[in-house]
């Protein structure tokens, strides 16, 4: 999928107008997510109906507000408007992290006759490897809601980040989830601290804890004649 919109300039739907256009902007925006090609027009009425449950859905997945995690999803808008007037005032009903191209980019018409849209609307979904998931999922989008990403998910087979441990399990404090597990089998001694000396050069007694450490070693060595 990313080497589908290498050397092209993805804008974002937001007050700035963000543009990612270099190879590494446009790699991270895409890498190992599933694109919905969202092909439209301000003019068609059935589109002015699809947006708000498109809108809605997307929102629902990708916005923090509704999910601790962000899925792995991107929408992007292919305008086939007559009019930049016509692009914009639909992208008002889109939401602000969608991605849309440009109303005089060609590759605008280039998309469309490689996908073989005829109608609008129509929502290409495509895995991270640019192979099509579903070649209209208007009605699936329709009808199962936030559902039909499950559906996707399992089909594109995507690396699933948040397997990930939280940030807060860091190294310092657990290096790996067998960890705990691993420190009950494998017990480990303490090392005993070396005898510490008066002023006066007498000896301050045994360490403590080192009486109970020659107990666990005859112990160990009954457990073993026995």
């Amino acid at each position: 999928m990313v080497d589908l919109f290498l050397g092209r300039s993805l804008v974002c739907n937001n007050r700035d107008r963000v543009e990612y256009d270099t190879e590494r902007e446009v790699i991270l925006r895409l890498q190992n997510r599933i694109l919905l090609l969202f092909f439209g027009s301000a003019d068609c009425q059935r589109c002015q109906e699809f947006v708000p449950t498109l809108k809605d859905i997307f929102k629902r997945l990708t916005d923090e507000f509704y999910v601790e995690r962000s899925v792995q999803l991107v929408l992007l808008y292919i305008s086939l408007d007559q009019s930049e007037e016509q692009l914009e005032s639909l992208l008002k009903e889109l939401p602000k992290k969608c991605l849309f191209l440009t109303h005089d980019d060609p590759y605008r018409r280039e998309l469309e006759s490689m996908f073989e849209v005829e109608e609008v609307p129509r929502v290409v979904v495509l895995r991270p490897d640019c192979s099509v998931l579903s070649p209209n999922a208007v009605s699936e989008i329709s009808s199962l809601g936030t559902d039909c990403f499950h559906n996707w998910q399992e089909s594109a087979e995507l690396i699933d980040r948040n397997f990930m441990l939280n940030e807060e399990f860091d190294d310092k404090k657990m290096r790996s989830v067998t960890d705990p597990i691993r420190r009950l089998k494998y017990k480990v001694k303490k090392k005993k601290r070396r005898r510490r000396w008066g002023w006066g050069g007498g000896g301050a007694g045994e360490d403590e804890g080192e009486e109970d450490e020659n107990e666990e070693e005859e112990e160990e060595r009954g457990e073993k004649e026995g």
